[in-house]
């Protein structure tokens, strides 16, 4: 028997939008929601009711829900598959370290916390994943205060922090990864890779288990 069952789940844009900056809207409330889940919904009216705060009590209303979904799509912010997706399973920190490598060419990543923990580290030394570290934490706490103005009056749309070459090519880059109060950095070496999958899981991992519900 064929199942014709389809599931939400977010794109690797829409898990990078959540967690870029601090900024709230709607369309970042449907995507907390659905990382807050341990699985990718089924597509029904009881999911879509839950994730849009809606009751679908008419044809107006599934039309709206209608027209929510496919602006999501057209923004590139989730997409329906049609099989279910779990949410990363085990150990976070081993996850983590098996995880974060993939997000840079040159092979060197870390993920640190606005403490200047280190999360998980591949590629770095012992001694200069401490540096990056405590340099993160800074970065973290100068994001919080100062990214949404600095973006909002130079008209710009970026969150990621960079130290450059004399070419302005970035060596080494700093991406904050907002999770409600925390921010968390993730730096990379070179240039990043964020259009995957493994984004979606990064973001899933570390909202289970930071974010509040």
């Amino acid at each position: 028997m064929t199942d014709n069952k389809k599931y939400l789940i977010a794109t690797a844009e829409g898990a990078y939008y959540l967690v870029q900056d601090s900024s709230k809207n709607w369309q970042k409330n449907v995507l907390r929601k659905l990382f807050s889940l341990p699985t990718s919904p089924e597509l029904n009216s009881e999911t879509l009711k839950n994730i849009f705060d809606i009751e679908v009590n008419n044809i107006e209303d599934r039309n709206y829900l209608k027209n929510r979904i496919k602006e999501f799509q057209k923004l590139q912010l989730l997409k329906i598959v049609d099989q279910e997706v779990l949410a990363p399973q085990g150990d976070i920190e081993q996850n983590l370290i098996d995880l974060i490598h993939v997000f840079s060419k040159n092979d060197s990543v870390l993920l640190s916390d606005s403490h200047g923990f280190c999360i998980a580290n591949h590629g770095f030394s012992e001694q200069v994943s401490e540096e990056i570290s405590a340099l993160s934490a800074d970065i973290a706490i100068m994001h919080k205060r100062r990214a949404l103005n600095i973006n909002e009056k130079l008209g710009l749309n970026s969150q990621a922090w960079s130290i450059v070459d004399a070419f302005g090519k970035s060596c080494l880059g700093f991406w904050p990864l907002n999770i409600n109060d925390e921010v968390f950095v993730l730096t990379i070496e070179g240039r990043p890779k964020f259009n995957q999958q493994a984004t979606v899981s990064l973001v899933w991992m570390l909202y289970l288990r930071y974010g509040k519900k």
